[in-house]
């Protein structure tokens, strides 16, 4: 074998060693949370078939047998009949909109934010006022500001809630510059293009991703409620149609779904966060 045939092969094995931990720990104990979750779920469904219940929740045989139909409807097209991947595709989109122009927002407003005192009196208050504000007060806004429509108030509901998180950390970033860094850039005359990328971009890396990652899990967050409320399509409103006609079993056929994809958001934000970050340091 040859000596890069060995480090390759080592690499490969110190990656496998590494994604499955010691003694295997990294894949042993998210399956015992995953049966303990199960064996859980099987319970509360068993009391709620032996008790006087309005309704049953199905344990999780049920769920996959109600289940399987849809799954293998997963990619239907169809006009009306849309399968369950079409329809988490065009909240993605709506999310993918949103998000975008929330950052565009947020990043260039932090930087304003963390380098003038004044527009941080002007500017602080008011996003400590928004903040807070519960995402779906929103959205009687968005259907007047965009009446007619299900794309429109959705992604304004989008851009307003998913602001704060990177809007913040941009600042934050921006007010943990070492000093020094700043006396540079007045000692070498840099222009204030220069400044902005070649000291606030790099160093405010961070801070940003972690803003982003935090609203694009809110912007995940605020779509499912959004289309519930202004129906149409999107997995959204999936999840209320079918539990308006009493299937329960796809609303947590749904659930799964909405946590795998906002499982990978994260994980991709994460992924270029590790590459973007790796490199410019």
């Amino acid at each position: 074998m040859t000596l890069a045939a060995k480090k390759s092969e080592n690499k490969f094995a110190t990656s496998v060693g590494t994604f499955v931990g010691p003694g295997g720990t990294n894949i042993i104990y998210p399956v015992l949370g995953v049966i303990a979750v199960i064996f859980i779920w099987s319970l509360v469904s068993w009391s709620t078939t032996q008790n006087d219940y309005p309704s049953e929740l199905p344990g999780p045989t049920q769920t996959v047998q109600d289940s399987i139909p849809y799954i293998q409807n997963f990619f239907s097209t169809k006009n009306g009949d849309e399968g369950i991947f079409i329809l988490t595709f065009l909240s993605l989109m709506r999310v993918a909109v949103g998000f975008v122009i929330a950052t565009l927002i947020a990043v260039p407003l932090g930087f304003w934010i963390g380098t003038s005192e004044k527009i941080s009196k002007m500017l602080m208050p008011l996003v400590q006022l928004g903040k807070p504000i519960s995402p779906l007060a929103w959205l009687p806004i968005g259907i007047t500001v965009f009446p007619g429509g299900q794309n429109l108030p959705a992604v304004f509901v989008i851009v307003i809630t998913s602001l704060w998180a990177t809007l913040i950390n941009t600042a934050l970033g921006v007010n943990k510059i070492p000093q020094d860094y700043w006396n540079v850039s007045r000692v070498l005359d840099l222009s204030r293009w220069q400044v902005i990328t070649q000291i606030m971009i790099p160093s405010t890396l961070p801070y940003i991703f972690t803003g982003m990652r935090l609203s694009l899990g809110t912007a995940w967050l605020v779509i499912v409620a959004a289309e519930m409320l202004t129906g149409g399509t999107g997995i959204g409103f999936f999840v209320w149609d079918v539990y308006n006609t009493g299937d329960i079993s796809l609303v947590i056929l749904s659930l799964v779904i909405i946590g795998v994809v906002g499982l990978f958001l994260d994980q991709l934000v994460a992924f270029v966060e590790r590459k973007v970050v790796g490199h410019t340091g």
